[in-house]
């Protein structure tokens, strides 16, 4: 596996299991809206742009809506039930802690919220400067495959890199095609094997990194 200087990743799915918040997250907020969710829906709904999910499922929908029902989604996130059901992956700490020793530079780049990051961040005690930089939804609203939250924490981190010295991780196609689109190499975290059909660079643990 090639070696980088700067390793950034995906946060829910990729670094923590989110999915038991993500179920509890969509089936609330969609009920609110008369739409009831099975739980084996919720998994593509945490790979697709939450707007594109509510023009599909939302029976005569209004634009004007989205954006408070965006907002009740943030809220849910961020509310200690959800906190309480993300567990972290086996592979995380110690992988992330030996790129850490191994003086690479690390970050964090998702569709969710910051705050929530940093919750759940200081839950499994990971709060200590492991990271260089978080990019949130809270910094940049374009949703991956746009490139634009990937080229914001590339712009953040504290020196500059060239863009081959760099890479993006995440467990969804459109985080390789995101990592494409701002001209950085992607990996696919491939845990469930989902992807085995795909031209992609795929691991299957992110130990696989060291």
């Amino acid at each position: 596996m090639k070696q980088y200087k700067v390793y950034l990743f995906d946060f829910d799915g990729t670094l923590f299991d989110t999915l038991p918040s993500s179920i509890y997250v969509f089936k609330e907020a969609f009920l609110t809206k008369g739409v009831s969710l099975e739980n084996e829906d919720i998994l593509s709904f945490t790979r697709t742009p939450i707007p594109d999910n509510y023009r599909r499922l939302v029976p005569n929908y209004n634009e004007n809506d989205i954006v408070p029902f965006l907002d009740l989604i943030t809220d849910l996130v961020n509310s200690k039930k959800s906190n309480d059901l993300i567990s972290i992956y086996g592979d995380t700490y110690e992988t992330i802690l030996d790129l850490k020793m191994s003086e690479a530079t690390l970050g964090i780049v998702t569709s969710n919220n910051e705050r929530h990051v940093s919750d759940i961040l200081k839950k499994f005690d990971m709060d200590f400067g492991l990271f260089d930089v978080v990019v949130g939804n809270d910094t940049e609203k374009e949703p991956k495959p746009s490139p634009k939250p990937i080229l914001a924490a590339i712009k953040g981190l504290r020196e500059t890199f060239s863009h081959e010295e760099i890479v993006y991780v995440g467990d969804a196609v459109n985080d390789v095609l995101a990592a494409r689109n701002a001209g950085i190499d992607g990996i696919l975290l491939d845990r469930d094997n989902e992807y085995s059909d795909k031209d992609y660079v795929i691991i299957h643990s992110l130990k696989e990194l060291l």
